[in-house]
């Protein structure tokens, strides 16, 4: 009651300062449905404010919106500074959201709210002729949103010109109600109507444009595009390392050797292959896996009575305890950051393992949980064992670090709870808010670096539980691979990203799109952290750039199959696609 108590207080404080009191001021008209039994299209404005802070953003809305907006605005402070490189914890955020009626908010508010944060960094002027409506990814891409034929309608009474929509949108179905008289009973049917944006807007006299990014929509808001430099990243830099954890792993193989199943012979055949191509991490994951499945078979072998189970488990529990200790005392560099950082997760993953364990109901899944503890718990000595490759390394401030933990934590929740608003895809949502636990636990233990990147880990996956049910990911695999070239290339700068290097590889020999974008994602996101605390992400240029149209073709869409309902984001994940792909493959091999 008190904090909600003191929220308001802030917000009401901030809401009465002048307008002279923020530093950064801009305001940008937007589009929005009003709530109700008969909708209609209306007009509203957003005004960001900004300010020299700590990463806190605060959301006021006059009167209300039917769809709490405080997780779209965080997604979109965090998104602007993401694609301009900007340090989103150096500054605090305001957004004004004000109507003349109630409307529904939230989600289709992300993009138009990511544009004015954009313009009031960059000082940009915004054309007052263009709107937009689009949910915010945290990579910048445009996503699917409702109400659409009322959103343009509104556009066209305050003689907009442009009106962008989402890639995929530009045909919508439109549900009607039609009133059939039977003698003294009036009947009602819903029937539904296609209806292509493009022509209804030249009826109407608006120019619709499918946009597929951020990047896409400030063309035609202000000129402009944000610049991107050119990577200077190459994985062929990393093969020696990586190549020693391929070799340390699958020397670990011989131990278990007797105990290899046909599964397990059939994985590491596989390993060896992309050994042989030169794919070392890839292999390091295919050989971890095959020990797995070799240590199940070893359990089911040796452990046939509970107290050898017991005493299996005690065993990992002490070894769990001690490398706990080794990695508290070890000294964080810019360098070694990363391997500590990989190795508290991956205890913290064995921990969290062991307890399945124990907890199993069937001996069977217990002894699968007790088997993959153990395997991960080795992992994080494998990873340990490069330590020695960075002994001259610039020492970091672990207040910083802790500060960074906190900061990614918090985030993290903000990006789970805005998916969790959206019915995002529940598996790769659950796994999500695991890792959050899982951070939150190694912040309590000061184990801040793991902290840290498994956040990030969490980031990473509730994004992409938005993502994935909407369309093909193939053009955001390929714009996120040339973001993760791009973010290792800074990091390179002040270090040797030996982490997000192998999650690159990763990505590259990944069989399908989702474990693609999911480890090119990470492997952004840990470079960009790796940049930031050696103070060498750049800030994004902006160059002057001509708007035209997105060419598409007609089809058969996930979203087309949507009706066109106001506030129907909530139903994106409902039957959009199935993607039941690497949930069974969640946890991280090495």
């Amino acid at each position: 009651m008190r904090l909600a108590v003191m929220f308001t207080l802030i917000i009401v404080s901030l809401a009465l300062l002048p307008t002279s009191a923020f530093e950064i001021q801009k305001t940008v008209k937007a589009v929005a449905v009003t709530s109700g039994e008969s909708p209609e299209g209306v007009v509203i404005n957003i005004t960001v404010s900004i300010n020299p802070g700590n990463g806190k953003v605060f959301v006021s809305t006059t009167p209300f919106t039917e769809i709490d907006m405080q997780g779209s605005a965080q997604l979109s402070a965090l998104t602007a500074c993401d694609l301009l490189g900007i340090d989103f914890t150096k500054f605090d955020f305001f957004y004004t959201i004000e109507a003349d009626a109630p409307i529904v908010g939230g989600p289709s508010a992300g993009a138009v709210m990511t544009i004015a944060t954009i313009s009031a960094l960059k000082n940009l002027t915004l054309r007052e002729d263009v709107y937009i409506s689009g949910m915010i990814y945290p990579d910048g891409f445009i996503g699917p949103v409702g109400g659409l034929k009322h959103k343009l309608e509104a556009v066209a009474k305050q003689n907009g010109k442009i009106f962008l929509v989402p890639h995929g949108q530009k045909v919508v179905l439109v549900q009607e109600n039609v009133v059939r008289r039977v003698g003294i009973i009036n009947i009602v049917s819903t029937t539904y109507k296609e209806v292509d944006l493009v022509e209804y807007g030249n009826q109407l006299g608006v120019k619709v444009y499918e946009v597929q990014t951020i990047n896409d929509a400030l063309k035609y808001f202000a000129g402009f595009e944000i610049k991107r430099r050119e990577p200077t990243f190459r994985i062929s830099e990393y093969s020696e390392i990586l190549r020693s954890l391929a070799d340390k792993m699958r020397d670990s193989l011989n131990e278990l050797e007797k105990y290899a199943t046909s599964d397990a012979k059939n994985m590491i055949n596989r390993a060896e292959s992309d050994y042989n191509n030169g794919n070392y991490y890839s292999a390091t994951s295919k050989f971890f896996n095959a020990k797995v499945l070799m240590r199940f078979e070893m359990y089911k072998k040796t452990l046939i009575s509970t107290q050898q189970f017991d005493e299996e488990v005690e065993k990992i529990k002490k070894e769990i305890q001690n490398i706990r200790e080794y990695l508290k005392g070890l000294p964080m560099g810019m360098n070694s950051i990363q391997i500590i950082a990989a190795a508290q997760e991956r205890v913290a993953e064995a921990e969290r393992s062991l307890e399945v364990a124990i907890n199993s109901r069937s001996y069977s899944d217990a002894l699968q949980n007790l088997a993959y503890a153990k395997e991960r718990l080795d992992s994080a000595k494998v990873w340990l064992s490069i330590l020695q490759n960075f002994k001259n390394d610039f020492q970091l401030n672990r207040s910083e670090i802790k500060k960074r933990a906190e900061f990614y934590i918090n985030q993290a929740n903000s990006v789970l709870v805005y998916a969790s608003s959206l019915n995002a895809y529940s598996n790769l949502l659950d796994n999500a808010f695991e890792s959050l636990e899982i951070a939150k636990k190694l912040y309590r233990d000061e184990q801040y670096a793991g902290a840290v990147f498994i956040a990030l880990d969490a980031i990473t996956e509730g994004s992409l539980s938005i993502e994935v049910t909407h369309g093909d990911l193939s053009a955001k695999v390929e714009e996120r691979k040339e973001n993760a070239k791009i973010a290792l290339s800074e990091a390179e700068e002040v270090s040797y990203p030996v982490l997000p290097a192998a999650y690159f590889e990763f990505a590259e020999t990944a069989e399908n799109q989702y474990l693609k974008l999911m480890y090119y994602s990470l492997a952004e996101r840990i470079a960009k952290f790796i940049a930031i605390i050696g103070e060498t992400a750049e800030e994004k240029e902006l160059a002057h750039a001509e708007f035209s149209e997105v060419v598409t073709t007609p089809e058969k869409s996930a979203i087309k199959e949507i009706l066109e309902t106001p506030g129907f984001e909530g139903l994106l994940a409902l039957g959009a696609i199935s993607i039941i792909f690497f949930i069974a493959m969640r946890k991280r091999y090495t």
